[in-house]
């Protein structure tokens, strides 16, 4: 699997599943746009992960980080997660999701074949076990 970073709320110590930018999920119709029975087809937009969590834009970088990213200016309760061991390549994340790059520092976890919204959220929280936090 390739490596991503993404910067979420936290549950615990691993990320809270939800629709929004900061969580694992995908937001309708910003990330993704399903069409009128709910499927979302392939590459067609997906959950935004980086290949290192300095690259994600400024403010998905907590303030408490800003030593280390000095434009940090991202909420106190973000956390950076990692997943992954790979290079920040196209490939598989898991049975069900891909990633596509869509430049050096940004790509999209998107289901590998059409999927129904429902199943592509299930799809991604059930990423939740692989995310540790990665602030290093």
């Amino acid at each position: 699997m390739p490596t991503i970073y993404r910067s979420m709320l936290r549950d615990g110590e691993k990320p809270r599943v939800g629709a929004s930018a900061i969580m694992l999920g995908v937001r309708v119709p910003a990330d993704v746009g399903p069409d009128h029975e709910g499927m979302v087809e392939i590459r067609s937009g997906g959950m935004s992960v980086a290949p290192a969590w300095r690259v994600l834009p400024p403010h998905r970088i907590s303030m408490r980080l800003s030593e280390q990213v000095p434009d940090a200016r991202g909420k106190g309760n973000l956390a950076c997660f990692r997943a992954g061991d790979g290079p920040f390549a196209n490939g598989e994340v898991s049975d069900t999701l891909v990633l596509r790059l869509d430049s050096a520092t940004h790509g999209l976890v998107e289901p590998r074949s059409a999927m129904h919204i429902d199943d592509f959220q299930a799809a991604l929280a059930a990423m939740r076990p692989d995310w540790v936090i990665d602030e290093e």
